[in-house]
């Protein structure tokens, strides 16, 4: 099992698999094309297998939302709209940390949006062919007026809406603080730090091999967390609001819709989840380590999946870099 820096991932999975070992992953399984193609080679010439954990799938609301697009309810796809927020704190939460940097997670669109594109590649059982992205760093990093190292000894902590208090949690000071004499790693770092060079502001076209086009987009610095989804299909549009955290109560984490064309709009009734991703950690826990029987679309994701993915969010990222649109087959051929 490999959880380690996600830069690291691949050549934890590749020593794994030359010792004829099969090897289950955390998300995202590689940060670049390079470490992609290493992965599938050291799979194919052991005739092992990988596994990749997308705990997103697994929650009900995802799995309702998959059994509406298999049953046809909105008819064929023709496009997506997706938005995803991350707040004020789990956004930050990235610019204090490792993934700040490129060369650790890839950026957000591999480290974060790993998750929702294979969300989107799952529901339209579909692959990504072509993404045109833009991005910028717009909010942390150099755009801070004052920084220090981190929170803990910052002379700016009184002033500075993004102080941390690390010092409120034992088991993070334990982790954390009593070893940053080793490593030097401060998990309270500062997110205005020079040195971050991911973006906090993201949104790109992908086309798919289904001719379905999906708009996307990631803020990292939003009062809210959650995120906004529609499937726009011949026959109708299939809406989803979930609300993760806001600073208002609501009845329910996610509401889903089906609208019809020429007809009306149903709420559709979803199952209570209990645990974390939505109730997706659990469900998945039960398939790896006790093999319960689920239905195909259910199996777990394999490397194709785990790189597929990945590729969407490096095309992305290299779209943004190299100021054009890129295609997943002029990168890795999957």
């Amino acid at each position: 099992m490999v959880t380690t820096v996600d830069a690291f991932h691949s050549e934890y999975i590749v020593k794994g698999l030359d010792r004829g070992l099969d090897v289950m992953t955390e998300k995202p399984m590689v940060i670049n094309e390079a470490q992609c193609q290493a992965v599938l080679d050291a799979e194919k010439r052991n005739k092992r297998k990988i596994a990749v954990t997308f705990n997103y799938r697994y929650s009900p609301k995802h799995q309702k939302i998959k059994e509406i697009l298999l049953a046809g309810e909105i008819g064929r796809v023709m496009s997506v709209d997706f938005s995803w927020y991350l707040d004020v704190q789990h956004g930050a939460d990235y610019f204090r940390r490792w993934h700040r940097l490129k060369s650790r997670g890839g950026s957000l669109w591999v480290h974060k949006a790993t998750h929702h594109f294979d969300l989107i590649n799952w529901w339209l059982d579909a692959d990504p062919v072509e993404v045109a992205a833009h991005a910028k760093l717009g909010v942390y990093g150099k755009n801070g007026t004052v920084r220090h190292t981190h929170c803990r000894p910052c002379p700016y902590k009184s002033s500075c809406a993004f102080y941390y208090d690390m010092t409120q949690n034992a088991a993070r000071m334990k982790l954390y603080a009593e070893c940053e004499d080793v490593d030097g790693y401060h998990r309270d770092g500062c997110v205005f730090r020079e040195d971050v060079d991911i973006y906090d502001t993201m949104s790109a076209v992908v086309k798919y091999s289904n001719d379905v086009t999906m708009s996307y987009s990631l803020n990292a610095f939003m009062p809210i967390e959650g995120y906004r989804l529609a499937f726009n299909g011949e026959k109708g549009r299939l809406e989803v609001r979930d609300y993760e955290r806001q600073p208002w109560p609501v009845e329910e984490e996610t509401e889903i819709y089906v609208i019809k064309n020429f007809g009306k709009s149903v709420k559709v009734p979803l199952p209570k989840a209990q645990g974390g991703h939505g109730g997706g950690d659990e469900r998945l826990k039960d398939l790896i380590f006790r093999r319960v029987s689920v239905p195909d679309y259910m199996r777990l994701p394999d490397s194709r999946a785990g790189a597929m993915s990945c590729l969407t969010g490096i095309a992305a990222r290299t779209s943004v870099e190299q100021k054009r649109p890129v295609k997943i087959a002029d990168i890795l051929r999957v």
